[in-house]
């Protein structure tokens, strides 16, 4: 399946609210919450649960289909690091994030978006607005050049692949079931198996 260009939402808030941001990043930066995840969306705090046994296996088997091609270009797989997205200041924090070694940062854990070269989110039923709306404006916006979509809650599931970000959306978008495959663009030029990833 291939769509067009896919329309988001825009984040206006970042450039109005100033003070209220301030007051946010400060809140998410003093913010720990042992077993969850503490994200800055759309100018709001989101507090997600750890991942269940399904989702880190659905990461697990993602990693097995690029781990050649991380190996073979030298870059860093992190399953657990902040992407900042300059133009709004959000804070994501994907299942999965690829980049190279000398990729910009934003203190010690956290990288600049445009430095990324591919994030991937596995979608969970508390996480289905962010995970399929938020988050693909968030990474277009920060100009992540590929965003991929692991939706096993999605009727029928299915793996997306967003690429071509232009304008805070992407312009692209594949994707496939667990009876197909997905061609992940380059600089990664793999496929990936659907039934691989989500059965």
């Amino acid at each position: 399946m291939e769509g067009a260009a896919v329309a988001v939402p825009r984040a206006d808030w970042a450039a109005t609210a100033r003070d209220e941001l301030a007051d946010l990043e400060r809140l998410w930066q003093d913010l720990d919450i042992p077993g969850h995840r503490v994200e800055l969306i759309d100018g709001q705090l989101v507090v997600s649960p750890s991942a269940s046994r399904w989702h880190s296996t659905a990461i697990d088997r993602l990693i097995d289909a690029l781990i050649d091609v991380k190996r073979e270009r030298g870059w860093v797989i992190h399953t657990n690091l902040t992407v900042h997205i300059p133009a709004t200041r959000e804070r994501l924090i994907p299942d999965l994030m690829i980049a190279p070694p000398d990729a910009p940062g934003f203190g010690d854990d956290e990288l600049l978006a445009p430095g990324v070269l591919l994030v991937a989110e596995v979608v969970s039923p508390s996480s289905q607005r962010q995970d399929r709306a938020a988050k693909p404006r968030a990474y277009a916006q920060g100009q992540v050049p590929l965003f991929l979509l692991i939706d096993a809650v999605a009727e029928p599931s299915a793996i997306t692949v967003f690429s071509r970000p232009d304008g805070g959306r992407y312009r692209r978008r594949q994707a496939c079931g667990s009876d197909g495959s997905l061609r992940v663009p380059e600089p990664f030029g793999i496929t990936i198996d659907g039934k691989r990833i989500l059965t």
